[in-house]
């Protein structure tokens, strides 16, 4: 018997998750602290219906493996759009707009980081992403549907390190789902970004 999509495209997320959540933990073992990562953005260019994006909220921890590389983990949640509809009353009388169908994606994804050589203090990095992403309908609160998927991403940034610890710079992230079931197919997220590194051996 063949697994359900949902279950395969969970399976697979999760064998890239926990290999890349291996790394991090010789890492770990290693005595290195994690840099940790929060983003702020608007997700834009958002495939599929109601559309129309959202505020995205974004949450990593990153270990660095040698000088340019960082891997770990990242959680986030990403605001896809809302449907308005129009309420009507007795006699089909227009009482105005109402909120719709709101939808929304969770997901938790293995990131890895190539931060490339820059100047005047700007450090350039690509990211990636795979992981598991769940999408979510509701309709003022009250959940309607939901379905699962794989996700993708490639990124791109730009750092500005104000001194040893603190740094903070703006990301534009594509995201792409394995199954257009799922209702969104893809992405853009564009935000700010602010990391924070535990220690000086991260």
């Amino acid at each position: 018997m063949r697994p359900r999509p949902q279950s395969a495209t969970a399976l697979a997320a999760a064998l890239v998750v926990g290999a890349v959540a291996a790394l991090a933990g010789s890492a770990v073992a290693a005595g290195r602290r994690p840099q940790v990562v929060v983003d702020v953005g608007h997700t834009l260019a958002v495939k599929g219906e109601p559309g129309g994006g959202g505020i995205s909220l974004g949450l990593s921890l990153l270990w660095r493996l040698e000088d340019h590389f960082r891997v770990g983990m990242m959680t986030s949640v990403d605001g896809l759009g809302e449907r308005r509809d129009r309420l009507i009353g007795p006699g089909g009388v227009d009482l105005g707009p109402v909120a719709g169908i709101h939808r929304a994606a969770q997901g938790t994804a293995a990131r890895l980081e190539a931060h490339l050589p820059g100047g005047h203090r700007l450090e350039p990095h690509l990211a990636a992403t795979w992981g598991f992403v769940r999408v979510k309908d509701d309709v003022r609160g009250v959940l309607v549907q939901r379905d699962d998927a794989a996700g993708f991403g490639l990124g791109a940034g730009l750092l500005r390190p104000f001194n040893k610890h603190h740094a903070a710079g703006i990301a534009l992230r594509a995201q792409q789902l394995s199954r257009a079931g799922a209702g969104a197919g893809g992405y853009l997220n564009a935000g700010l970004e602010w990391r924070w590194s535990m220690g000086a051996g991260d």
